[in-house]
């Protein structure tokens, strides 16, 4: 550590000095506190493996790949923030769409009680809600008021369309309409979601198969591709120019 510690003092005195000369990485380590006693020789080897690492030093330049991984992880870093906001939203719709499901279970089996009403309903969907737990509350709240306003606000503040369609059916079951009969399409709607769900989980299972098959087959593409025809490649390209340099000096 020492050593290496020393070398990087020349090193910073140099870097940059194409013109440098092994003479004077020599004179300079003389003048060095460490190299104060040593022999004609160990400052010779001193020099001689700076000079070494100076020349790696000033041959370094930015490559090509280098400038192309600097881009792809600049477009990489500047679109992750982007990917992130759409599998969170596709996320979040996942989520809205299954308990909107879960409402339309809770109204299927709290439609056929007798005495049950539309608060009732909402207090249930209230105690089972995540996402649209703010909205029911505030719904809630403001019931005493007035229902038909208060379920008209809820749908003003709710964007999905399923979940508009519940509150629609409440609002017509506020206005002396039987539970029942408001919601008599109930079953059909939540059938339908059910077969859209298990399609969308279908196709989900169907790319991750197809991802984990290209995962699992490209290793074995690499080495055939690394290993076998980027050497063919290799040889006769290197054949073909061996030829064609014989037939050029034997036409001389």
């Amino acid at each position: 550590m020492e050593v290496t510690e020393q070398d990087n003092i020349i090193l910073d005195q140099f870097k940059g000095n194409t013109k440098a000369t092994q003479e004077q990485i020599r004179k300079a380590v003389e003048k060095l506190d460490y190299y104060e006693e040593a022999n004609d020789e160990e400052i010779d080897t001193a020099a001689e493996r700076i000079y070494g690492k100076l020349q790696v030093v000033n041959s370094e330049y930015l490559q090509w790949f280098e400038l192309l991984l600097a881009c792809v992880f600049a477009v990489i870093g500047y679109m992750a923030p982007i990917w992130l906001l759409y599998f969170q939203v596709k996320m979040r719709q996942l989520e809205m769409e299954d308990e909107v499901m879960q409402y339309q279970t809770i109204i299927m089996m709290l439609m056929r009680i007798e005495r049950v009403n539309v608060e009732m309903i909402l207090e249930w969907l209230e105690r089972y809600s995540d996402i649209f737990k703010p909205q029911i509350t505030k719904c809630l709240n403001n019931y005493e008021a007035g229902a038909w306003e208060a379920l008209e606000a809820m749908k003003e503040d709710v964007s999905y369309l399923p979940l508009i369609r519940i509150v629609e059916s409440l609002q017509a079951a506020v206005e002396k309409i039987p539970i029942k009969d408001a919601f008599d399409e109930l079953d059909s709607e939540r059938d339908y979601y059910q077969e859209k769900r298990k399609e969308s989980n279908e196709r989900l299972i169907k790319r991750q198969g197809m991802i984990g098959k290209f995962i699992g087959f490209a290793p074995m593409v690499t080495l055939f591709v690394g290993y076998l025809i980027v050497p063919l490649v290799f040889i006769g390209l290197t054949s073909m120019t061996s030829s064609f340099e014989t037939m050029t000096s034997g036409g001389m």
